[in-house]
């Protein structure tokens, strides 16, 4: 009898740690369109709103007609702010921008929330867009703890515990406009069996489709290239040319991804921060992450 009380007993305390540990977790479920992540989701306790999350953007945008049509009540200031997207080669002007605090299905913005017509950047093909959610939300408990599972179809932000025989540690970077991003090197094999190590700074960017995105005007990504003679191919789409090279594998955090059939990117730009890259959708749906933004840090799923 004593020894089925304490089975009892313990079994309690398992139970109740782990109310303790997920009592505070703020779960917000998307779909994936197209390599985006969308959610519908609840702004200011009451106006719901078609989201497009995107761990790559510091800021957050509401659309202007969705804002004009929502009834939502905030307070805005005039503001004259450029916001570059890299991976579609656009900038969206935005002339607005909240003094009021928004949240997204409880979730406090802690980084600045412009306005601006959505319909400038996105493609038509990714439907009707209300708000873009960036990075860098608080949750109830008052953490800025992201955990991103793409696999399972969720993003929950607060404090959880990270065993560190479950999970590798990493350094997360976050510059001074508030992206987040990794000195991790990008290990590569091409589809020539080309192999070599990319060492820079690289986004953790889910707005960008692909598995990674390379900076081709960054200093060692164009020495990379020069010295393993790589060669770029190219593509005309729509009047634009792109610029790639085919690959086999790719390793970065500890994970190896198979990319055969699939490409690596190369864009003709060179990036505020001097990024070597960008990590996309497609490899961060093969991991668990968890970004901690209170202490610089990530965390990998073993």
């Amino acid at each position: 009898m004593a020894h089925q009380i304490r089975n009892i007993l313990l079994l309690q305390l398992m139970f109740f740690t782990f109310l303790a540990q997920n009592i505070h977790a703020q779960r917000i479920r998307f779909k994936d369109v197209n390599g985006h992540m969308f959610a519908e989701v609840t702004l200011n306790g009451n106006v719901k709103a078609r989201t497009l999350m995107d761990t790559g953007a510091s800021v957050s945008i509401l659309d202007s007609t969705f804002l004009a049509d929502s009834g939502l009540k905030l307070n805005l200031k005039d503001c004259h702010h450029r916001i570059r997207f890299s991976s579609l080669g656009k900038i969206l002007h935005c002339r607005y921008m909240l003094t009021d605090t928004l949240t997204v299905d409880g979730l406090r913005n802690s980084r600045p929330v412009y306005v601006a017509d959505l319909s400038k950047v996105l493609s038509s093909g990714l439907g009707k867009v209300n708000f873009l959610m960036g990075s860098c939300y608080k949750a109830n408990d008052g953490s800025r703890m992201l955990t991103l599972n793409i696999a399972d179809g969720y993003v929950e932000y607060g404090r959880k515990e990270l065993p560190e025989k479950k999970y590798r540690k990493g350094i997360m970077t976050l510059d001074e406009q508030g992206f987040v991003g990794t000195d991790a090197p990008l290990r590569i094999l091409t589809k020539d069996y080309v192999s070599g190590q990319i060492v820079g700074r690289f986004f953790i960017d889910t707005g960008n489709a692909n598995y990674f995105i390379l900076y081709g005007k960054n200093e060692k990504v164009a020495a990379f290239l020069t010295s393993k003679n790589i060669e770029l191919e190219e593509r005309i789409h729509n009047g634009k040319t792109y610029y790639f090279f085919k690959m086999d594998s790719a390793e970065m955090l500890g994970k190896e991804v198979n990319m055969e059939k699939k490409v690596m990117p190369v864009l003709p730009v060179r990036i505020h921060g001097d990024y070597a890259g960008a990590i996309g959708y497609r490899f961060l749906r093969e991991i668990e992450l968890v970004l901690d933004y209170d202490n610089n840090s990530l965390y990998i799923k073993k």
